[in-house]
């Protein structure tokens, strides 16, 4: 006979012990089933190339060689896939580049310990150099500066010296704090109160552990940059309490003047404008602004100015009479009355920031001259004394105890010169002159901090080598030879500051004959100067062609245009699309001037047929005098004749 079960229901839940007790079992039972089923489901659909706090928690806490080596092996492939994300080979551009999550996946590899936390943060520090500047990165701009803030706070300021990763990590928050400040003065950081509340909390946390860097000038400057910026972005400053406090949105203000004008200078460089000379007299006539204490917007104008100074030697000069004037009083020199009326000198962060700049142009510029002036100096004169001032040398005369850091960033700044040129035979007189100069110093310096220079800089430059070299070599080689503006983050400052309060489309002058004997020659004449367009070859009247308004309207590139022309033209690592847009363009422009000469042609053409016409109407006007004559006076003669 068959069994049925009959289920049970207990609508009034009284059951006994032993039903309740099987029922508990059933359902944990169920529960286990469950809970099995969505962990192989959650570990099937799961990517193992993902970048999370999971993966770095079992990195650092692996077991054992194998597991050691399991993970090594896999936070090595995913570098490799963040370094194409980045863009590393392509100035941080094209199809393939997706920089937000490739900058949140080398911070996460960057928390992890050992050799991959070293590549981590070169690759980062080169894809924040290089990077355009785009709003859609905020977000993951407020996430590295955070995670920055938290790492220098929770383990940097505790440690007793520093380490190879806590200054890499404060470079990448300088660079992070940098392009946050760019995206407030574009006005693009309306909202993000969440944001600006973390980073405000970080903020002051900070600012307790200031003191911890102040043997390390370099350090404790990206300290106080940070701290700077971040009171204007967050709209409070560290000390206050109330996170609520938010002031009134700033954004979108007029710039500071030595900024603007140094902005100014960029943009004449850049477009052959006749106005440089007058835009560099008026720039020399703040430099009073340079004493006062608002040395971050100074700065970042003189970082736009030593941009423009690489191709420019006239900027160049206007840069070193910007220090020499008030420096010529602490040499011991005969001052001149300009200089006794300045009773004060530049904040020392700002003077960090003319150290670097100077280095960057013995480095980059676009010519020798160019290079060995910002080494050397300009020539100068008091009296009957002639010195060189301004340039990188000088900077190791100051003896005096509170020029102590300046003399700090000097060694530093000369430090990297002296390695950065090794192996380029074309600089290897540079070179020797920087490095016996420097070895010459360092033999008479009784400071032990500035000697502390030598050391930090060895421990910052030891993990370069594990850069991508090949690609890094390879672009700026071909920058240098090519003499075109290389995209790093004082670049991409200027462009940025550029495209939001100077005209997109600037009209290409022609420079004069005295500007052309004041800019360096052979970095102007070929690249900068927009190519006319060439004549058709189709044989047209002279006096046809004054009429055409479109052969006396000029077509103008945007910035963007220029510069894939230049990268093209000089042979510059692109991506596909780029490419393929410029080859475009260049379709384009050539179909526009078949479409030229077709319309000169047919108007030319259209010009003898009305000359045609008009001389046979002229004819037939005349035969029929000449007939009408001939009836009336019976003569063939013509009626001028006698």
């Amino acid at each position: 006979m068959p069994i049925f079960k009959i289920p049970v229901v207990h609508n009034l839940a009284i059951i006994s012990n032993v039903h309740r007790t099987d029922l508990k079992k059933r359902l944990f039972k169920k529960e286990e089933e469950r809970d099995a089923c969505r962990s192989v489901k959650a570990s099937t659909s799961r990517n193992p190339f993902e970048i999370n706090e999971e993966f770095v928690e079992k990195f650092n806490h692996a077991q054992g060689s194998v597991d050691q080596e399991k993970y090594v092996h896999l936070a090595e492939q995913l570098l490799c896939r963040t370094k194409r994300r980045a863009g590393l080979r392509c100035l941080g551009e094209g199809d393939h580049v997706e920089l937000p999550l490739a900058w949140r996946g080398l911070m996460f590899l960057a928390l992890c310990r050992g050799k991959i936390q070293n590549d981590a943060l070169d690759c980062l520090l080169k894809s924040l150099d290089q990077a355009p500047v785009q709003a859609e990165q905020l977000p993951v701009l407020f996430h590295l500066g955070e995670s920055v803030l938290s790492w220098v706070c929770a383990d940097s300021a505790q440690r007793p010296s520093l380490h190879t990763c806590d200054v890499k990590m404060l470079q990448v928050g300088y660079l992070v704090f940098l392009r946050l400040f760019l995206s407030y003065i574009s006005g693009n950081l309306s909202g993000y109160h969440a944001s600006k509340s973390r980073l405000h909390h970080f903020l002051k946390v900070l600012a307790q552990y200031e003191l911890c860097y102040q043997p390390y000038p370099d350090m404790l400057f990206v300290v106080n940059f940070i701290l700077r910026t971040g009171e204007m972005i967050c709209g409070f400053r560290p000390t206050d309490n109330d996170p609520a406090l938010f002031h009134a949105d700033l954004q979108g203000r007029c710039l500071d003047q030595v900024l603007w004008h140094c902005l100014l200078s960029w943009y004449c460089v850049q477009n052959n404008h006749r106005q440089l000379s007058q835009t560099l007299r008026h720039l020399v006539l703040l430099r009073d602004e340079l004493l006062l204490d608002r040395w971050l917007t100074c700065g970042l104008g003189l970082m736009v100015l030593g941009e423009a100074a690489k191709s420019s030697l006239l900027c160049l000069h206007v840069l070193l009479d910007l220090s020499v004037n008030y420096k010529q009083n602490n040499n011991g020199l005969e001052p001149d009355r300009e200089v006794m009326s300045q009773k004060r000198s530049w904040p020392w962060q700002l003077e960090h920031i003319y150290t670097t700049v100077i280095a960057d142009i013995c480095q980059h510029g676009c010519s020798a001259e160019i290079r060995k002036t910002a080494l050397v100096g300009k020539q100068a004169f008091t009296g009957q004394n002639t010195f060189n001032a301004g340039g990188l040398l000088s900077l190791l005369k100051h003896n005096h105890r509170e020029d102590w850091r300046m003399r700090y960033s000097a060694v530093q700044a000369l430090m990297k010169l002296c390695g950065g040129i090794r192996g380029d035979l074309s600089r290897e007189g540079l070179r020797n002159a920087a490095w016996t100069a420097l070895q010459e110093h360092l033999g008479r310096e009784t400071d032990p901090r500035v000697k502390e220079a030598v050391r930090v800089t060895e421990v910052e430059s030891s993990g370069s080598k594990n850069v991508p070299s090949r690609a890094r070599v390879k672009i700026e080689t071909r920058c240098q030879e090519a003499r075109v503006p290389k995209h790093l983050i004082a670049w991409r400052l200027a462009f940025t500051l550029s495209q939001l309060y100077l005209p997109p489309t600037p009209h290409q002058l022609l420079p004069s004959d005295k500007l052309t004997k004041e800019v360096s020659p052979p970095a102007r004449t070929k690249q900068e100067i927009p190519t006319p367009l060439k004549p058709s070859k189709g044989k047209c009247p002279p006096t046809r062609t004054k009429h055409l308004p479109y052969k006396q309207t000029a077509t103008h590139n945007t910035p963007r245009q220029e510069n894939l022309g230049k990268a093209v033209k000089h042979g510059l690592s692109i991506d596909f699309r780029i490419r393929a847009q410029f080859n475009l363009m260049k379709v384009v422009e050539e179909q526009w001037q078949k479409e030229l000469q077709r319309k000169m042609a047919a108007e030319e053409e259209a010009e003898r047929g009305d000359i045609e016409r008009q001389r046979r109407r002229e004819e037939e006007t005349f035969k029929e005098i000449l007939r009408n004559r001939m009836e009336k006076v019976k003569k063939d003669t013509k009626p001028y004749e006698l």
